[in-house]
């Protein structure tokens, strides 16, 4: 839609008579102004010129602005003759694609068929998906969604059978990794943790024969190590390695029934004592030898090994001395490092 060149021209011509005129008054009255001003002072004069600069200024101002809001008003109307036009073109476009559409529509049912395999094809791949990475629940509601929108029973039932046998490999490895992780804290005789792995496949498998013979096998694998510490232990006592001999007692607590342990209490006795005395030997001789910071060492290994012994008060009251000894054994030694360095 074009804008006719002519349009407005009689305002434009009116607004220019207008401009002109005023600016022809504003001049005579700033003229009028400036020679009554001249000649009298008066103040009259001066709001003439005042006004007649006004008038000027306000011409001038109109006769920018004018033009713009025209241009304005020109672009505007070309735009929306454009729109006009293009909302004319649409409705026709419109009305060619509704027919188009008419003759193409197809009933839901037929799509259904004519997308029949590739829906069927992405069924089946979501499947080997979800089995490859065990996802059994997901792959089953999948087959179960096969068969009841496509009717493929047959074919619903050997993938169910693929998907159990696929859950059972997988179950079996892991059940087998876990075996071979309890087999190693067997091995190690970290009971704790072996139970607690015990439990958890329990909880996971509760009939499976597997896991419960491990709970049966850890009891005699506890049973034949207890054994074998009590074998230890006598050992121990009979080569007086006391050492030795409190370190396996020590272990073999824990597995120790209360009449065990009431059997071994007497050697065990035995054991502690003759340890307390060879404590005793070498305090007495890292302080005849005046070995101060082996007595001191020694001293207080044997207050914290037999607390409530005499010997262990009998150290307590000399630990304040043993350490004013031992520091000052060591700061001859510290001044004699640096001039021997030097």
């Amino acid at each position: 839609m074009a804008v006719a060149p002519g349009r407005f021209s009689q305002l434009r011509w009116l607004q220019n008579a207008a401009c002109v005129t005023a600016i022809i008054g504003s001049l005579v009255l700033i003229g009028l102004g400036i020679v009554r001003y001249a000649s009298s002072w008066e103040v009259a004069s001066v709001w003439m010129i005042v006004a007649g600069g006004f008038v000027i200024f306000f011409v001038i101002m109109l006769m920018t602005l004018t033009p713009l809001i025209l241009k304005i008003e020109s672009t505007t109307a070309r735009q929306l003759g454009e729109l006009r036009d293009l909302n004319e073109r649409l409705t026709k476009q419109l009305g060619l694609l509704e027919s188009m559409a008419e003759n193409t529509r197809i009933s839901d049912a037929a799509k259904a068929l004519a997308h029949r395999d590739q829906e069927l094809d992405a069924l089946r791949t979501a499947i080997r998906d979800d089995v490859r990475n065990e996802k059994w629940e997901l792959a089953l509601n999948l087959i179960d969604e096969m068969e009841r929108r496509f009717g493929y029973k047959e074919e619903a039932d050997r993938l169910r059978d693929e998907v159990d046998e696929a859950r059972n490999i997988a179950i079996q490895a892991k059940l087998q990794e876990a075996i071979e992780m309890i087999e190693s804290h067997f091995q190690s005789h970290q009971w704790d943790r072996a139970q607690s792995e015990i439990d958890r496949l329990l909880n996971a498998l509760p009939d499976d024969a597997t896991v419960l013979g491990l709970q049966d096998r850890m009891k005699v694998l506890m049973e034949q190590h207890k054994d074998e510490l009590k074998i230890a232990w006598d050992e121990a006592v009979r080569r007086s390695d006391t050492d030795l001999a409190i370190d396996i007692l020590k272990e073999l607590d824990q597995y120790l029934s209360p009449a065990e342990a009431q059997a071994l209490q007497s050697s065990a006795r035995h054991v502690f004592k003759e340890k307390l005395l060879q404590r005793g030997v070498q305090f007495r001789f890292a302080v005849t030898e005046k070995r101060w910071n082996d007595a001191l060492t020694i001293g207080l290994e044997l207050m914290r090994e037999f607390p409530n012994t005499r010997m262990a008060d009998e150290v307590r009251e000399a630990l304040d001395t043993l350490r004013e000894r031992a520091r000052a054994a060591a700061e001859p030694e510290a001044v004699q490092a640096p001039e021997a360095r030097s």
